[in-house]
Order: structure tokens, then sequence, then C-alpha cells
């Protein structure tokens, strides 16, 4: 075969483009060049063949019949080009994503994720590393910061995944030392358990239903929203429940919520990135994923 008379590879992918939208302008966008490119790679095309391939109009061109017919041929061959390129490129590893968030969260809601991730990033490098503070999105190593908090991150691309219910838990013993029906003075009146990082969570749920904390000598304070949780399932006191990271005790009994005194949190969970991840594939990518991991605004089953 003498491939000498064959067209130009760069006029082939223009009318390749140009006849998939019929648009020089949006071939020229696909491409990242300019319609009189386009247009000037076409042109050399119909002089190489000797036919024209599209007609001008004034609001813009349509293939002829040639131009048709050829555009189905040329899209079949670029198709079994790029698939035997693939089948004999030697596999590469897309970049590497680190992810910041808190330890509870990546603990009981990302990592249960992984194997949908990996169906999506099936060549990337994943690292999760753990943060208690906002100060950790100063970092340069690291890509997306997930944050409990109001949203307000100044400076950055914030996104909200989802918001949550929050509720008075305690183990079952403990429960039976409350009235039927607690209300939220009575629970105040318990030893509070902290998280000190979420160190607002008990204000917030207090004003949230008309309450004041104080600050009792029996209140605890914890390092780790776990910590919290096991401190509340051995009967040391009440804590604050948040849906999805304290489900597992939930559902296994080990803590039981005051439903009646359960409020929407002032908080949701947020991704953050820097300004500049909206030209990062990858990170677009990532972005996407995550908010089809959260169904309605509420964690998935996933």
């Amino acid at each position: 075969m003498n491939i000498d008379r064959l067209p130009p590879l760069n006029s082939l992918k223009a009318f390749e483009a140009a006849a998939r939208h019929e648009s020089f302008l949006e071939a020229a966008n696909e491409q990242g060049v300019t319609p009189g490119s386009i247009s000037r790679h076409v042109r050399l095309l119909e002089c190489h063949l000797g036919t024209e391939l599209f007609v001008r109009r004034s609001n813009g061109v349509a293939l002829t019949s040639a131009g048709r017919d050829y555009a189905g041929q040329v899209s079949a061959v670029f198709r079994d080009l790029k698939g035997a390129t693939d089948r004999v490129r030697k596999p590469s590893r897309d970049r590497a994503i680190a992810i910041s968030s808190l330890p509870i969260f990546s603990e009981r809601w990302l990592y249960r994720r992984i194997p949908s991730f990996r169906k999506v990033f099936s060549r990337a490098e994943l690292r999760v590393e753990a943060h208690n503070s906002e100060h950790d999105a100063k970092r340069e190593d690291v890509d997306a910061w997930i944050f409990y908090s109001k949203g307000r991150h100044p400076g950055y691309n914030v996104t909200r995944l989802f918001g949550e219910e929050v509720f008075p838990v305690c183990s079952p013993q403990f429960r039976r030392t409350l009235s039927a029906c607690p209300s939220a003075d009575e629970v105040i009146g318990q030893p509070l358990l902290h998280d000190i990082y979420w160190d607002t969570d008990w204000p917030d749920w207090a004003r949230a239903v008309g309450a004041t904390v104080g600050e009792p000598a029996a209140d605890m304070r914890f390092a780790l929203y776990k910590g919290v949780i096991k401190a509340a399932v051995n009967g040391m006191g009440m804590a604050v429940g948040h849906g999805e990271m304290v489900a597992k005790e939930l559902a296994t009994g080990k803590v039981v919520p005051l439903e009646h005194l359960s409020v929407d949190s002032e908080k949701s969970y947020h991704l953050v990135m820097k300004p500049s991840s909206a030209g990062d594939r990858t990170l677009v990518r990532l972005k996407k994923w995550l908010l089809q991991e959260c169904t309605g605004g509420r964690p998935s089953n996933g």
C-alpha cells in the first residue's frame, strides 16, 4: 500500500471532527484550534480528493452526500486505529490523588467507597490523609479536603456533599437512668462528651432545641470523635450523634438515639479544592464521583 497517496492526517482529523459536529466552530473548540484552521484543513482535504465534502452556508455548514459517506469511513478508521493503539500501548498510571478528611469520615464513609473509586480511577494512586483542622487546607501536597463546616472557605472552590441530622446518643444502660422522654434540659444536665475539634457540637445542638450548654466539671473531652463514641458506648455520658458517623453503633444497639431531640445540623460535609482544580480533569472527575456517591444530599448506601 502506497501511503503517500493518503490525505494529510491533520486534515482527516479536522474533517472527522467537523463532520461529527457538522460545525467548524465546535470542531475547533474540541481540538483547541481556530475555526479558520479547521476550514483550511477541510479545504485541503477537498482539494486532495477532488470533491466537496461540505456545503458552506451563511449560517454554517452541511455535509454533502459524498462528505457523509466519507465521514462514516474515516470515523471507522480512527476507531480501529485507536483500538489498535490502546491494545499496544503500555498501561500507564493516572497521577496520584491526595484526599484529606476527618478520620471518622474516612473510616465510616470514604473507605467503604474505595471499590467504587477503583472502578472510576483504575490506574490512579489514592492517598487518604487525616486532618482535624481547617488549617490543613494550606498544604500544597493535598488535592482535596472534606470538611464538616458551614461551607465558608474563602479562596477555595467549595461543593456541598451532604448534610445530616444530629441527636443525643448514649448507651442502653445510661438511657435507663433518664426519664421516659428526656427534655433538652435533662440531657444538658448529664455528663456530656465532647470532641475537641467538633467543639461546637453541643452548643449548636442546644441552640437548635432552645437550651443552653454550661460547663459542668463532669464533661469530658476527646481528641477524636471515635473516642467520643467509644466513651458513650461505655456509658460515660451523652454524645452528639452524627447520622452516618454513628450508624454502626446504632445498628448494633451499642448506643441508642433520643430521636425526639434530633435536629438538622447547621453544618454539612463539603468538598474543598484549590481554584486551579477547575482546570484539572482528574479532579473534575473526582468531584463528579464524590457527588455520585451522595444521593439527594444524603450519603448513598454504596
